[in-house]
């Protein structure tokens, strides 16, 4: 379940707060800035995007309309009468409300008509919109990308003068708290959604945490050469760098879903899962002890432990990665035959007592077998080097010293992914490929400094 955080403050300037919320933000950071919902008296400042066409005073003054009235009747905002909130008796002080709702960060992302729906549905619950006449009250609601911190959020103005008198605010933060727990029962979006099928969802999601991931690497990056100037390579690997420590349910979903779809066996898929760094544990059924535990009929889900570079901790079961991810639904695709059951049980023993994987030539240590995602990640590591070196190449110290660290990358990665001695059959992979990695390492680094 996303949880939803809400955030209350208030003022007296309508055209200032407008400006922040279509703006560039204090860091940069608002990127796509639109409306996404508000009253009908403001709808013509908008166009059908929900982008401006009125300037900010404008909209200001529209969005004052109804305080100017009740101004002109000498109905000062309640609030205003208490001297220790208003010292200087200024007329109308914090008759805007402003209220900020955001998914906690790595929980995902929701549409414009998610937001439209959960803000409309707040405003009800907080007492603000009259549930069925929302004419009464001037309002909008404005959304751009995730925060700094990697929120997708929403910000809701509101303007406390009615017609007929003042919205009551009374105890407006406990309310706030007590309206988002109530949504998160009720919302089905604020609900974990199955990623089998919510696809397309699933790609807007993606594709929004991507753009926040590339701004924050970035805005944050300071590095001797210019940000513009660092290859394509580098760009990608900072930006993943960044999606994975502040997104990591999204990481480590994907990385979690092309082990399972690599695998042949649950042994395997154990195997590939702890050689991603991440911890993987069993969840025994009731009544079953480690002592006890001797088929992986016995094990009934499973929990993967994540870590960041500076040692924050996340754990996530099966049923938060997606309902497809689940070890029942898994095991449909995997073999099932008295050796792979046998050794499923020692590679979960090995997970749970932090002990190396029990097989150490499984198949997933085979060069036909490499998946995608294995690929992927191998020539990613190969070419990063060739640049390191390709840029040293003038200095001989540098060239020295990226060549070596070059040379203890590629050993590393080779006796990880056991493909030390490539097959003769290369029916199966690309030739060029298979014969790169079949090379010495100091072979593999002047092919590839050379290209």
């Amino acid at each position: 379940m996303r949880s939803m955080i809400p955030k209350i403050s208030r003022g007296s300037n309508p055209a200032g707060l407008v400006k922040y919320l279509f703006g560039k933000g204090r860091h940069n950071e608002h990127a796509n800035q639109h409306l996404i919902a508000c009253s009908t008296d403001l709808l013509d400042s908008f166009d059908f995007d929900g982008r401006l066409i009125e300037a900010y005073a404008r909209i200001g003054t529209r969005f004052d309309r109804r305080y100017h009235d009740r101004e002109l009747r000498d109905d000062p905002f309640p609030r205003d009468r208490r001297g220790r909130h208003n010292p200087d008796k200024e007329h109308g002080k914090d008759r805007i409300w402003h209220c900020s709702l955001s998914i906690k960060a790595g929980q995902g992302i929701l549409t414009d008509e998610q937001w439209d729906s959960i803000v409309r549905d707040y405003l009800e619950r907080m007492n603000i919109l009259p549930a069925g006449d929302m004419s009464k009250v001037t309002w909008l609601a404005v959304r751009h990308g995730l925060s700094r911190n990697g929120n997708d959020h929403v910000h809701v103005m509101v303007q406390l003068a009615m017609d007929d008198g003042w919205l009551n605010t009374f105890n407006d933060m406990k309310n706030a708290q007590r309206s988002c727990r109530e949504m998160e029962r009720e919302h089905p979006e604020l609900i974990e959604l199955d990623r089998s099928t919510t696809a397309n969802h699933v790609r807007y999601r993606y594709a929004e945490w991507r753009r926040w991931a590339e701004w924050k690497a970035r805005n944050e990056y300071d590095g001797a050469l210019p940000w513009p100037t660092l290859s394509r390579d580098e760009h990608t690997r900072r930006i993943a760098a960044v999606a994975a420590e502040t997104m990591p349910k999204q990481h480590v979903g994907l990385i979690v879903e092309a082990c399972a779809k690599a695998s042949r066996s649950e042994d395997e898929f154990i195997r590939r899962v702890r050689r991603e760094g991440f911890n993987i544990d069993p969840h025994l059924r009731k009544g079953v002890s480690k002592d006890s535990f001797k088929s992986p009929s016995q094990v009934v889900g499973y929990q993967i432990t994540w870590r960041s570079a500076d040692g924050w901790t996340e754990r996530f079961n099966a049923i938060d990665i997606g309902s497809d991810m689940r070890l029942r639904e898994l095991r449909n695709a995997w073999i099932h035959d008295e050796r792979s059951e046998a050794l499923a049980v020692q590679e979960w023993r090995a997970s749970m007592e932090n002990r190396p994987p029990f097989l150490s030539d499984g198949m997933e240590r085979q060069i036909a077998n490499l998946s995608t995602y294995d690929m992927e990640k191998l020539i990613n590591e190969a070419f990063h080097i060739a640049i390191n070196v390709r840029r040293a190449n003038e200095n001989p110290d540098d060239y020295d010293q990226a060549l070596c660290e070059g040379l203890r990358v590629f050993d590393r990665l080779f006796e990880r992914y056991g493909i030390g001695n490539a097959p003769t059959d290369r029916n199966d992979m690309d030739g060029n490929v298979v014969e790169l990695l079949s090379q010495p390492s100091s072979a593999r680094i002047d092919h590839l400094s050379s290209h």
